[in-house]
């Protein structure tokens, strides 16, 4: 499975729940055909994009709907080169 699978980015405009609570439910959602990889947000303004790992957009749209979190758009991407910088690893904090 793992070859099959693809990266996107989902653009989340207005998540009136958001709250670091659903970012770690979603994180800890994860399972064989969404793994959520990165999410960053604005909590004040209700607004976040996720970087995802899925076979295909469908998987990640019923996977948002199940947690009840709006998915404004889903765009493949390609990663060339990763950046820099330290990450908050909630599975690991946790």
């Amino acid at each position: 499975m793992e070859n099959d699978m693809r990266m996107f980015i989902c653009e989340h405009q207005v998540v009136q729940s958001l709250s670091r609570e659903l970012l770690r439910n979603m994180h800890f959602s994860s399972g064989e055909e969404v793994e959520v990889l990165y999410s960053f947000s604005n909590i004040e303004k209700k607004c976040m994009y996720s970087v995802i790992k899925s076979p295909d957009r469908l998987s990640i749209e019923a996977f948002m709907s199940d947690l009840r979190i709006p998915c404004d758009s889903i765009m493949e991407v390609e990663v060339f080169i990763e950046g820099k910088g330290d990450i908050e690893d909630w599975k690991q904090a946790a």
